[in-house]
């Protein structure tokens, strides 16, 4: 469990534990920390805020999603933002509680996604359908949110190396997303994936 608030990392720690089938492994308060344990302990469920003080919980999480892509990781946050639900689940995330979530609702989905499914709150899902509703003035964006991402970063003339920092993919996840894009959007090149995005209004007319 990666939170950094004490307070509520040791009482949720409490609050599951009481359940026989679940054991906390470790709790702290940063990612680094998260990431020494995940090099000492298998564990099966990752529970990572989203807001921790260096490397966001963001970051913290598709990184571990890409060391690990079957990893089963939790999101607890305050936020429940759409596009962040829609970005992390297509990143691998199998599930997201909001903190203002019933205690039953954390419970639930360590258990269910510690058996390889997922799992969203009612708040979580209403957010991930919204954001996942076609807002490109009608036309069908064949892209995934990520992919939509990546086509806006090489709008902005960012190399491979940069759009994998900017994003914490490796530079060869990038190629594959690269490919993957020119694929669905039927384009032979860079140039015709940038102007076909621009027509599904994926991109400004500046380019951003």
């Amino acid at each position: 469990m990666v939170d950094d608030h004490d307070m509520v990392r040791n009482a949720l720690a409490k609050l599951l534990e009481a359940n026989p089938d679940i054991e906390i492994v470790g709790g702290v308060d940063n990612a680094e920390k998260g990431w020494e344990l995940l090099r000492t302990h298998a564990v099966d469920v990752v529970i990572s805020d989203l807001d921790l003080p260096g490397e966001s919980g963001r970051q913290f999480a598709l990184k571990v999603l890409e060391q690990e892509p079957s990893q089963g990781v939790i999101i607890l946050s305050y936020r429940v933002e759409p596009g962040e639900v829609q970005f992390l689940v297509e990143a691998g995330v199998r599930g997201y509680v909001p903190k203002s979530a019933p205690a039953e609702e954390l419970i639930q989905a360590v258990r269910t996604v510690a058996q390889g499914h997922h799992h969203f709150a009612p708040q979580a899902a209403t957010a991930l359908a919204e954001s996942m509703r076609n807002r490109n003035g009608g036309k069908l964006n064949p892209l995934s949110l990520r992919q939509t991402l990546i086509l806006q970063q090489m709008a902005k003339g960012l190399t491979t190396r940069e759009i994998a920092d900017q994003m914490s993919l490796s530079p060869k996840t990038v190629e594959k997303y690269r490919s993957e894009i020119l694929r669905r959007l039927n384009c032979k090149n860079q140039v015709q994936a940038l102007e076909a995005g621009r027509r599904l209004q994926l991109l400004q007319d500046d380019g951003n």
